[in-house]
């Protein structure tokens, strides 16, 4: 049974009297074939058979793609021809397809349209791609724009816009892929007669392949921590908010799939936000000035929902992977190294959900004064009061006896860096300044500035202590366990490096997390 089919039993518990009441649905599932794509559409199959048991239309969902075909003979042998009589494919290409006309006929042209039609974009490009200079802002802006504008004027009933808790960080405007997605966000608030519904992401995970990120057979963010020694950028502090891929998926089918006028409002009181984690983050420093956020109309708030769909606890990412190596039967041994290594590699080749606009977005957040997280609690509640989402260590942890220990993949990485050979250098100086932090912390470099004091260890998140504490930091480093963790000067920061990654699947925004909940 696949993954989908046995946790969208959630979706069905809770909001089945909902989604039986509802009209049927016509939507335009863009990315169906993604990380939160193919979740998305197994939990709409789902409720499209729990309709025809109760002899209710089904409505129907057409998915929008590169190679429809392909994808149509992969779903047929997966779900069936029977379960496929309400799915249809249709052909689109968001590097070219940029005009309001062209997405207004070929939408037309499929008979979509009115209050029931439902549009639901999971389609992103997280990296630039080579021979495509404009990638990011023809997937991420350009395109859904068009398409956007093509749908207001075919009368459709709701716009499902997935975004990323990036476009709220202190440097969004710098980083391209949170830069057009904040465009993108700011352009659907404008359209008065279009209904819309801005899902802002957090970090995204799979508990079925104990992985973050896209993939379990490729090199992921999670095998930092089966390394021996795991360098960890900056002081690892910033907060992160990990969304259980499935969670993500039963909310965006269950708001396709249900009446937009019953959707609830995120409070924009921001008063609640993690004031332990600020309290936590923030030690010893000046508070600074929130984040301006885009002016929306107030009469807006009747068609527009912005949504914090983040995880309901918040980590660093010292913590993540900690939790991480434990699952795996393996010790974390943290060695904090500066940034430009690591942005080296990452501008030839990502990590899974670790990509170059990462790293840019959690440097910001680490530098960060006053970081706030998102409030998950309404976007948690969308299928019923009773429903919740899966906490990270739960969901990590579940059945751990039973899952196969997961070892650093190392014909992968070899593999990875033959394909990829611009990362050999980069990393050969990162394990270079890897193994210098360790051999200065075996030695006696007792003043040296790269050592922490064990206390620092203990405190991940309190930076600014270790100031506090350099008067007894060499003492305390002499007798320090071999377990301590230390880090490379936070004051190193590399110069801005355009990236080559390519990363064309769908993206939810797998970056850290700045931010405050809003209100439509």
């Amino acid at each position: 049974m696949s993954v989908g089919a046995r946790r969208a039993s959630n979706l069905i518990r809770h909001a089945r009297d909902v989604l039986l009441e509802s009209s049927p649905k016509q939507i335009a599932l863009s990315g169906p074939s993604g990380f939160i794509g193919r979740r998305v559409l197994d939990s709409i199959l789902e409720v499209h058979a729990e309709r025809q048991r109760h002899g209710l239309e089904p409505g129907e969902v057409v998915l929008l793609s590169s190679s429809p075909g392909r994808l149509m003979g992969n779903l047929t042998k997966k779900y069936g021809s029977d379960k496929m009589r309400t799915v249809r494919a249709s052909r689109v290409d968001y590097y070219n397809q940029h005009t309001t006309d062209m997405w207004h006929d070929q939408l037309g042209s499929l008979g979509m349209g009115g209050k029931d039609a439902v549009f639901v974009n999971l389609a992103g490009v997280a990296g630039p791609i080579p021979d495509k200079p404009t990638a990011m802002q023809d997937v991420n802006y350009t395109a859904p724009m068009a398409a956007a504008k093509a749908a207001m004027e075919l009368d459709f009933g709701h716009w499902i816009q997935s975004s990323t808790q990036a476009t709220k960080a202190e440097r969004a405007g710098q980083v391209p892929y949170s830069r057009w997605k904040a465009m993108m966000d700011y352009t659907l608030s404008r359209m008065d007669n279009l209904p819309v519904t801005i899902l802002t992401m957090g970090l995204i995970y799979c508990k079925d392949h104990k992985v973050v990120g896209q993939r379990s057979d490729k090199l992921n963010m999670v095998d930092l921590a089966l390394l021996p020694v795991t360098p960890i950028m900056g002081n690892g502090g910033a907060p992160l908010q990990p969304l259980e891929v499935q969670d993500a998926a039963e909310r965006v089918a269950f708001l396709a799939l249900s009446e937009p006028s019953h959707r609830p409002l995120q409070s924009n009181d921001s008063s609640w936000a993690a004031s332990h984690w600020i309290q936590k983050a923030s030690i010893g420093k000046e508070p600074t000035a929130m984040p301006r956020l885009p002016k929306i109309s107030a009469q807006r708030s009747f068609t527009l929902r912005m949504y914090d769909a983040v995880g309901p606890e918040t980590m660093s990412i010292m913590e993540l992977l900690d939790s991480v190596a434990k699952i795996h039967g393996k010790h974390l041994r943290p060695v904090h190294v500066d940034y430009r290594n690591y942005e080296r590699i990452l501008n030839v080749a990502s990590l899974g959900n670790l990509n170059r606009q990462f790293i840019s977005l959690l440097r910001s957040e680490q530098a960060s004064n006053q970081p706030i997280v998102g409030n998950s609690s309404v976007f948690a509640r969308l299928l019923g009061d009773q429903a919740r989402l899966v906490n990270f260590e739960e969901a990590m942890r579940c059945q751990a006896s039973e899952t196969k220990k997961r070892k650093f993949p190392i014909s992968t990485a070899i593999n990875w860096v033959i394909e990829n050979p611009g990362v050999v250098l980069p990393g050969l100086s990162l394990m270079a300044e890897a193994a210098l932090v360790l051999a200065r912390q075996k030695g006696s470099f007792n003043r040296w500035p790269f050592n922490r004091t064990q206390q620092d260890a203990d405190h991940p998140h309190h930076p600014s202590q270790s100031s506090q504490h350099s008067a007894s930091s060499s003492a305390s480093s002499a007798s320090a366990p071999s377990s301590a963790v230390i880090r490379a000067d936070d004051q190193m920061m590399p110069h801005e490096v355009q990236s080559h990654e390519i990363q064309s699947h769908e993206v939810h925004s797998q970056v850290p997390v700045r931010i405050t909940t809003q209100h439509g």
